[in-house]
Parts: C-alpha cells; structure tokens; sequence
C-alpha cells in the first residue's frame, strides 16, 4: 500500500509523522519503503542521523528523483513524504496514492488549507481521488482550549476526506525523539505521547506485533508495558483488552508473543513478587523495632546540645563583662 502524507500547508509535522510511522512498521517486522520527495529532505536528515548513531532498525529512505513506479508497487508498504515546493512530485506521488494522510493542525488557517487541498487532489486524480484521512495533529495538551474540537468538527463537514478520532497531541517530546533520530516510543515507550501516536499507527496500519524496539528489562516493566499496549488496543477496539475474545489484544504482546507466551516468559514474576515482598515485610518490622528502641532519642539530643549551646553563651557573656 502506498501512503502520501501531505498537505498544501507546511508545519503540520508531515515529516515527523512519517518517520515515526516508518519506525513503528519496521519494528512489527513490516519493512517499510520511504521515499522523501520533500527538497527541505527533513526525513533523509533524521535517517542519516539514527544511521551514525546506529540505532537498531535502521531506516533506508529514497530521495531525490521520483523513484520507479515498478519499485513502489512491490513494496508491501510504502510511507511518501512530499511537500508544496517540488509541484511536479507532489502531483506524481498523490497520482499513485492508495490513501494520503492529511495531517491537520487545530487552526483555521490549516482548515480552509485542507479544503483546497481536498479540491487540489480531485483535480490532480481526475476526480478518482483515493481515500483521504485526516487527523488532528499537535493538539493542544489542555483539553479544556476548544481549537481541536472545532477543527475536528470542521474537518468532519468537509467532503471527500474521512476524518479519524485518534489525535497526537503537541508535546516536547516529539521534538526531543525527532532530533536524536529516535521515535518518540523509543525514547519514551511508556509516555502519553507513544501511547497516542501507537493508538494512531494502530488505527492506520493494523497491529499483529509489538510496537518496542528495546524491550523492557525487568518483568514488572514488562508487563506495565503489555498492560499499556493493551489499554490503547482496548481503547482502540472496544474489547476491553480482555483475553480470550478473539481481538487485537490478544495478539498484540510484546515481541509478537501471544499472551500465553507473555505469560510463560515471565511465569515466575509473581513467586519472585511474594519472596520480595516478604523480604519487604521483614525489614519493615526491623525499622520499626528500631524507631521504638531509639524513639525519642533525637529529641534529647537536640535538647543537651541545646543546652551546651547555653551555657557556653553565659560563659562568654560572663567573661566580656570582666
């Protein structure tokens, strides 16, 4: 499938979207083919920069010429980065589209961009226009400022585009991945920030794999990060998370395990759990016995150094009046 991200606007965070996409496919074991067509070639910089600091999995990105149609159609996925200002490319790359990605930033500004945009790709495609998905990007983190409701609600009477619930909010952290080459659940793989943007590749793509490229180290962290994945297929799907009914969460563990193998590889976490937890239990009743066997004891410190700190000053005042 062959995926436009674009925009006749610019700042929309194209660019950022794609390459986290491009990361999240190649972790679940779907090699993905990018193609930056964008001159300001933001997506082949953040590709070369994971390259030098060679972060796992790294990202093959193409750029420059408008690559070989033949090339993008064996692909099993492709993610196309474009922009406005190479005209020639961006009409080529909607022209082969299966679906663009639109993404919108809660302003009015980016809301009539988006309908002319809309009314561009139908000219561009001779009005066969493939499936258009729009999504609020760069929400606004306060949920009590309107702006990203009441472009959801203008995007929802635009025609021609489907607009998906699934928003990625503007937070620092996209930033900060963005600029050490790393996806921003790969810097922080438990923030709200992965889990919004995992919520929303998930939606887009499907999901039959995990989503961490470094797996967590200890088995509470492993399953504070299964449970997480979870909550965002269930909020996703609407089956709870639950096991056992057949759905996506089911399938979803971390590294492609099924939950029975989840539960295998770390069968033994909660009798390592008593054992801590008893150990806990005893050295609780040891401070315990010692705050009783020395309580009061810092009170009478204070309150002799206290005196010897009164009786050294009536020394000295004693002695100035000699």
């Amino acid at each position: 499938m062959i995926t436009v991200i674009a925009n006749l606007k610019g700042g929309t965070g194209k660019s950022t979207v794609t390459f986290n996409l491009a990361v999240w496919l190649s972790s679940m074991g779907r090699e993905p083919l990018v193609v930056d067509l964008d001159p300001q070639r933001t997506l082949s910089d953040v590709a070369a920069l994971r390259a030098e600091e060679n972060v796992a999995a790294p990202i093959e990105v193409l750029s420059g010429a408008f690559p070989d149609v033949g090339l993008l159609e064996e692909a099993v996925e492709v993610l196309i980065d474009v922009g406005t200002a190479d005209l020639d490319a961006f009409r080529r790359a909607l022209a082969i589209a299966d679906r663009v990605l639109i993404p919108v930033t809660p302003s009015q500004a980016d809301i009539w961009s988006t309908q002319r945009f809309v009314q561009f790709l139908y000219k561009v495609t001779g009005g066969d226009a493939p499936e258009s998905i729009a999504f609020i990007n760069r929400a606004d983190v306060n949920r009590a400022i309107p702006a990203s409701d009441e472009a959801a609600a203008a995007l929802t009477s635009l025609p021609g585009i489907r607009l998906i619930s699934h928003r990625v909010s503007d937070r620092p952290v996209f930033r900060d991945s963005f600029s050490e080459g790393l996806a921003v659940f790969e810097l922080e793989p438990r923030s709200k920030a992965a889990t919004e943007f995992i919520t929303l590749a998930t939606a887009l793509f499907g999901e039959k794999r995990s989503f961490g490229l470094r797996r967590p180290r200890t088995g509470r962290a492993r399953a504070a990060a299964i449970a997480m994945q979870r909550q965002a297929l269930a909020d996703l799907y609407g089956n709870g998370g639950d096991e056992g009914q057949g759905g996506p969460a089911d399938l979803a563990d971390m590294d492609g395990q099924t939950s029975a193998d989840a539960g295998q590889h770390w069968a033994g976490e909660p009798e390592q759990g008593a054992k801590r937890k008893k150990k806990h239990k005893g050295g609780k009743k040891q401070l315990k016995e010692h705050k009783a066997k020395h309580k009061g004891a810092g009170k009478k410190e204070k309150k002799a150094k206290a005196g010897k700190k009164a009786k050294k000053a009536k020394k000295n005042k004693k002695g100035k009046r000699r």
